[in-house]
């Protein structure tokens, strides 16, 4: 897999997907400070600081970053998020998950970023 971008959007209100945002932002940098997390307003005229995250991923960031969110999703059992990438022929491709975690969310995860 060649660098890629990944952004993650969360359900719900605003305000409550820029908290989940920071939360899951706060939480991947902690694990590995070099994974680059940026924060993108999901409305330019909003006042929030983001509620979507785009992550520049490599190859060698795909564990990280599957590990990261199947461990968040553990822990915020409230955080429903979609992960969107662009493939190289222009497709968009997603995947939905919902807090609380199973031993399968880490797997599906990674199968997406890989896929």
């Amino acid at each position: 897999m060649s660098t890629s971008e990944v952004l993650v959007a969360f359900d719900g209100d605003l305000g409550h997907a820029d908290q989940l945002a920071g939360d899951l932002a706060d939480f991947l940098t902690r694990r590995d400070p070099t994974l680059p997390v940026q924060r993108r307003r999901t409305d330019a005229r909003s006042q929030d600081f983001g509620a979507t995250l785009a992550i520049v991923l490599g190859s060698s960031a795909v564990t990280t970053l599957a590990a990261g969110i199947a461990a968040w999703l553990r822990r915020r059992q409230d955080a429903h998020l979609e992960l969107r990438r662009t493939l190289p022929d222009g497709q968009v491709v997603q995947v939905k998950l919902r807090g609380q975690a199973t031993a399968r969310t880490e797997r599906i995860v990674t199968d997406f970023l890989n896929g």
